[in-house]
């Protein structure tokens, strides 16, 4: 291994000395693995340490594959991608005005069916019908006039994938596996749909008080091609290879798609610039599984990181390995300093938060700081300014936030007001 990348491994193994670290890590550079090293546990019940084949949920890291399969179905010219979606879905006037394009870029102005109230309290455990899925978000008001406006949206991609059936007359799950998983040999990975047991799939884990709780159950029905696939990190970099070959598509097909316009979101990747690089990135996170695939083409460097373990930053860690790669430097994370918060300030913080059908209740019990997520999971913190604090096991922070009417947000959702 190269002194370089020996940095990396004695950066990842110091880290997992001070903080929870489960899963696997992969960095390649111009074709060849650097470092290919596992973590942790995929199973805590019985103890079985996660091994560089363990597979993982990837989540909306499948998007990339969604798009990819439109481009390939664009090459063989069965779309277009100025399509109007009433082309393949007439009967959802709804839809109206939104093209193939707009669901690719997450600028359709659709509701965004995880953000609904009723998905995440009970209908994500549900086995849902395509046609439920549809009337879940079309009989939702439109955020935004199509084209208008850019908002990720997981119901744009799920539309994708109910696309590929119809023009493919394939499941979303054939037609991935047949025309891109093992043309490229990627034997451990695939669609994830609850009937079948997958061999070396690790198990998700949460976190209470700092210890590990089971993950929820979900039914993938309604995630499929919005973030139903798992994968390792090996398989992974197969389809980061992939991306610089023309196995699946031509080089102009690529070149059309992620190299020739200023959009910062393209068929299932956002393209932006880091360490004064070009980089097209993914993650997803849903439920205990963590993903991220980040490539920077321009020095085809690749830096993949995959946990069961909701508590490990893993966006934040990809990106300060991306940044040893290139030299740049990354702080070990530490402990901030406690600081001393006046009562008064987090007594206003006090209270329930709510959106997106979940909410955080914000407590505390003597001089002990917490929030309990969804009336289950407790979250321990303390405060390390006037408006962030720190969990008190794990490498996360939080932060409370006023808009201009002086009203507090916490997780992206909203104090719910007292009434009185």
């Amino acid at each position: 291994m190269d002194t370089q990348f020996q940095r990396l491994e004695h950066y990842l193994d110091k880290y997992e000395q001070s903080w929870p670290l489960s899963g696997t890590v992969l960095i390649a550079q111009r074709g060849e693995i650097k470092l290919h090293k596992a973590y942790g546990y995929a199973n805590l019940e019985h103890q079985v340490p996660n091994t560089l084949d363990t597979r993982f949920r990837i989540w909306s890291l499948t998007k990339s594959f969604t798009g990819m399969a439109i481009l390939m179905l664009k090459e063989q010219k069965r779309l277009r991608l100025e399509d109007p979606i009433l082309k393949y879905l007439p009967q959802q006037h709804a839809l109206e005005g939104i093209t193939i394009l707009h669901l690719l870029g997450h600028t359709s102005g659709i509701a965004n069916y995880t953000s609904i109230p009723e998905y995440n309290q009970k209908l994500n455990k549900l086995k849902l019908t395509p046609q439920e899925m549809l009337q879940l978000f079309v009989s939702q008001p439109p955020a935004f006039m199509p084209g208008t406006s850019f908002a990720y949206n997981n119901s744009g991609y799920y539309l994708l994938g109910m696309i590929i059936e119809k023009i493919t007359g394939m499941t979303f799950e054939d037609y991935i596996t047949t025309f891109i998983l093992q043309p490229l040999g990627m034997v451990n990975t695939g669609v994830y749909n609850n009937q079948q047991i997958i061999q070396k799939l690790a198990s998700p884990y949460h976190s209470s008080w700092g210890e590990y709780t089971q993950g929820e159950y979900i039914d993938m029905s309604s995630i499929l091609s919005a973030g139903g696939m798992y994968s390792t990190a090996a398989d992974l970099f197969l389809w980061d290879q992939a991306l610089y070959s023309d196995q699946l598509v031509s080089h102009n097909t690529l070149e059309m798609a992620f190299h020739s316009s200023n959009l910062k979101y393209r068929f299932g990747w956002f393209l932006d610039e880091r360490f004064e690089r070009k980089r097209m990135y993914h993650g997803g996170a849903y439920r205990g599984f963590r993903s991220e695939l980040h490539r920077y083409p321009e020095d085809q460097t690749s830096v993949i990181m995959l946990t069961n373990y909701d508590c490990v930053p893993i966006t934040k860690l990809t990106e300060s390995l991306s940044g040893l790669v290139f030299g740049e430097p990354a702080e070990m994370p530490i402990f901030p300093q406690a600081f001393p918060l006046d009562d008064s300030i987090y007594a206003s913080y006090m209270g329930s938060y709510e959106g997106y059908g979940c909410k955080a209740s914000v407590e505390r019990s003597g001089q002990d700081y917490y929030f309990v997520w969804n009336d289950v999971e407790v979250t321990p913190f303390y405060p390390i300014s006037e408006t962030r604090f720190h969990h008190t096991k794990h490498d996360s922070e939080y932060e409370f936030k006023r808009n201009a009417q002086s009203e507090l947000s916490f997780l992206g959702m909203h104090k719910k007001q007292d009434k009185s």
